[in-house]
């Protein structure tokens, strides 16, 4: 008995000195632009960590069914619709996005300067780039997964590695069926309660806007501290559902704010664990 309890110790002093996950990365905001599909790559930093981007390729396959190749890539250089923390300055060179595997994947290209200081992104949830993709078939069935072999970096030199350092969460499939994405432009500016509500560990938030402009969705502790930075980008008119997860945090109300040039609100949501 003796011996087993030193093993389940010692097995419990390793995965205690193990270095916490990084960031995990999703995909959100799927979502059709007249004859284009576009979907944001975001990167989720884990509570009390610090990801310094270094040059990162993150690899994402696609498919489509009913039919087949219903969607085809965009590859950009430089990637139009880019975080500017990370892209044309002083550190990283220009965004890009690339077809790989035979037209079957698409990369999406950060690249740190030599000499360029990597930017910090703490815990919380970041915006990196757009993929963008000739839609070619209207109401196919979009589905997308992450690879394993993406390759990314903490600083220029030390790379993270799957899934110790840095993991993904897949979307489901039929991205655009499921993300429930609306073609007609909106009337007017709008944020709709969260749903669900109550939730735990994750809710979705939708908003519209009536005209293409910069916006803002963030979240924010009953003290007024933000905790989530869901929207930080110029978007196109139209209906978009945001995904929050809420895993890290504990029980209690929160606030979401939304902030265009013409309009500002702000809702409470729940979190019950």
């Amino acid at each position: 008995m003796k011996k087993i309890i030193s093993i389940i110790v010692f097995i419990f002093l390793i995965a205690a000195s193990l270095p916490a996950q990084k960031v995990n990365f999703t995909l959100n905001n799927a979502r059709i632009d007249v004859d284009k599909f576009l979907i944001d790559v975001y990167a989720n930093v884990g509570t009390g960590q610090i990801w310094n981007v270094g040059p990162t390729c993150i690899r994402i396959n696609y498919w489509t069914v009913s039919p087949a190749n219903g969607i085809s890539l965009i590859a950009e250089d430089p990637a139009t619709n880019a975080n500017i923390n990370l892209s044309n300055n002083a550190n990283y060179f220009d965004m890009t996005t690339t077809s790989i595997m035979g037209d079957t994947c698409v990369s999406l290209n950060i690249q740190q300067l030599l000499t360029g200081t990597s930017f910090a992104l703490s815990s919380g949830s970041y915006w990196l780039g757009t993929l963008k993709f000739n839609y070619l078939s209207p109401d196919c069935c979009i589905n997308m997964r992450f690879l394993t072999n993406s390759a990314v970096f903490n600083g220029i030199g030390t790379a993270l590695i799957n899934p110790t350092d840095w993991t993904y969460t897949d979307p489901p499939p039929c991205i655009v069926e499921v993300e429930n994405n609306i073609k007609e432009i909106p009337t007017k500016y709008t944020l709709s309660q969260n749903y669900p509500n109550p939730f735990n560990p994750s809710t979705s938030i939708k908003y519209t806007m009536p005209k293409s402009g910069f916006v803002s969705l963030k979240v924010y502790d009953i003290l007024g501290r933000e905790i989530a930075n869901l929207v930080n980008q110029y978007k196109q008119a139209g209906t978009y559902i945001v995904d929050f997860n809420a895993s890290a945090l504990t029980s209690g109300m929160y606030f979401y704010k939304i902030e265009t040039n013409d309009f500002v609100a702000v809702k409470k949501m729940v979190l019950v664990k």
